[in-house]
């Protein structure tokens, strides 16, 4: 912003140093959060990927993806968590930031890849479950994410070498990063969408006994994925603004200075939703998911073991408080023929 000041009024100057500074605060807002919201992520996301490698009934072609993912998640918070703590108390080198904007953008494109491939592949199991079983194996799994940590990585420098004064090339990645988280959007939705109409037709031809199966499922994707496009519409909301105020840039400093201030404020709110995103996953599996919930205290015997003794400990309190109230009244019937004679 710095070498925007370069002929522009003394008022236009006060304007974008208020702005700089706001932005400023905003970002103080974020590293803070980030220090508390940080650890319970990255302890979260590595406690589902403990369970998924030494659980053998989860090691499963979606959680293949939903391992990739949790991996981006915790490594975009362990980077969130360490930038905090070293602009705090040390001072960060041009070059080294970029590096960590580049990184950033890394893990968010690849989550977002991943949530839209695990969307695809479900789609395709609901629509064409005999091709999509013979197609599907975990290589083909493994294949499909390193393919998507190269796109990740690709687009990712681009944006960094974006980050230069060539408002030509920030524009089309701009405009490139809005149709991408786009177009991901509208395949989630789309294959949710239609996942759970099939599902629901399916599950209206099924017998009585057998419709409450499908409801499960159901509630997971629908839980899942509104879960991740509430706590997602900002970024998609920052990208737009981003795109405006860098067209703006030519029409005067008071349209540029006004759009930059409503982007500073949507950056401090994409900020926080962003770590929250990626700290909660695993709590949505624990949630909607029974299996996992399973899978959790076997991969973890000692909790499994606590949890088994506190119910045995409830049992006995239980049984003596049915038996205050049954044994006496017995005890009555019993006594009363003796003192009848």
């Amino acid at each position: 912003m710095n070498g925007t000041l370069d002929g522009l009024t003394a008022h236009e100057r006060q304007l974008f140093r208020d702005v700089e500074a706001h932005r400023l605060d905003n970002d103080d807002i974020i590293r803070q959060f980030s220090k508390i919201i940080a650890p319970i992520g990255i302890l979260l996301n590595c406690i589902f990927l403990c369970v998924v490698t030494r659980v053998k009934s989860m090691r499963t072609i979606i959680n293949v993806y939903l391992s990739n993912l949790a991996v981006a998640d915790a490594a975009y918070l362990i980077l969130g968590m360490s930038t905090s703590w070293a602009i705090d108390y040390t001072h960060i080198a041009s070059g080294a930031l970029l590096a960590l904007l580049i990184a950033y953008s890394t893990m968010q494109i690849a989550s977002y890849c991943f949530v839209t491939v695990i969307a695809v592949e479900r789609f395709s199991a609901v629509r064409q479950p005999l091709t999509q079983r013979a197609q599907a194996s975990k290589s083909r799994a493994a294949k499909v994410s390193v393919g998507v940590w190269v796109v990740a990585v690709v687009t990712s420098v681009l944006g960094g070498l974006a980050s230069d004064d060539n408002f030509v090339f920030t524009q089309v990645y701009v405009v490139i990063l809005l149709l991408t988280y786009l177009a991901a959007f509208t395949i989630t939705i789309s294959s949710y969408i239609y996942i759970v109409i099939k599902l629901c037709h399916s599950d209206r031809e099924r017998q009585a006994g057998q419709t409450r199966r499908v409801y499960p499922v159901v509630r997971m994707l629908v839980i899942n994925t509104a879960v991740f496009f509430v706590l997602s519409l900002t970024d998609i909301a920052l990208q737009i603004i981003n795109l405006v105020m860098t067209f703006s840039f030519h029409k005067g400093p008071e349209a540029f200075i006004d759009i930059y201030w409503t982007s500073t404020d949507v950056v401090v709110c994409a900020g926080i939703l962003r770590l929250v995103n990626s700290s909660i996953n695993t709590l949505v599996y624990s949630v909607t998911s029974s299996q996992y919930r399973a899978a959790f205290l076997e991969a973890f015997p000692p909790l499994a073991k606590l949890l088994r003794q506190c119910r045995r400990c409830r049992r006995p309190q239980q049984t003596e408080q049915i038996e205050l109230r049954v044994i006496p009244p017995a005890k009555a019937a019993q006594e009363s023929p003796a003192l009848a004679n």
